[in-house]
């Protein structure tokens, strides 16, 4: 089952590392569309965020995981496809969706390297998070110790 975002990736009708975003009640939030049709580099008012799911493979999931985890709302009858704009061209991924061909029988063939395309953005999002904190010259975390006597250690 090819994704839709695929297919408009396929068809030329988008391109990787081109940037989404829609608004939602003020908040503006942002990804940008990778290989094999994900979408990653999430920011929510320009701040880096989800990176813990790394990537999203529907435009929906994205949408509904923004609203919901991070505005803390739930809302239905939210239509990602009309809401969500395509940054270089200004207009919504419907209208962009509306451009691809009535079933030709040539949509691009899966893409099988989703895994893969997984890792390497996990990989980018430790880098930038690494190179946040070293340009903002502030220290991980430490790990505090723990003297608790009672803890069962194995």
């Amino acid at each position: 089952m090819t994704s839709t975002l695929l297919k408009l990736l396929g068809a030329g009708l988008v391109h990787r590392n081109d940037e989404l975003v829609f608004h939602f009640k003020g908040h503006v939030f942002t990804a940008k569309l990778t290989q094999g049709g994900l979408l990653s580099h999430c920011t929510w008012n320009g701040d880096p965020v989800l990176q813990d799911k790394v990537a999203f493979t529907t435009l929906t999931d994205w949408c509904d995981t923004c609203i919901q985890e991070l505005v803390d709302e739930y809302v239905t009858r939210f239509s990602s496809w009309k809401r969500v704009r395509h940054v270089p061209t200004g207009v919504s991924l419907a209208q962009i969706r509306a451009k691809l061909r009535p079933s030709t029988g040539t949509a691009p063939a899966e893409c099988r390297c989703a895994q893969l395309t997984r890792d390497v953005l996990a990989l980018e999002l430790q880098l930038q998070e690494a190179n946040r904190l070293l340009t903002n010259k502030r220290k991980a975390p430490e790990k505090i110790q723990d003297d608790n006597p009672f803890r069962l250690k194995f």
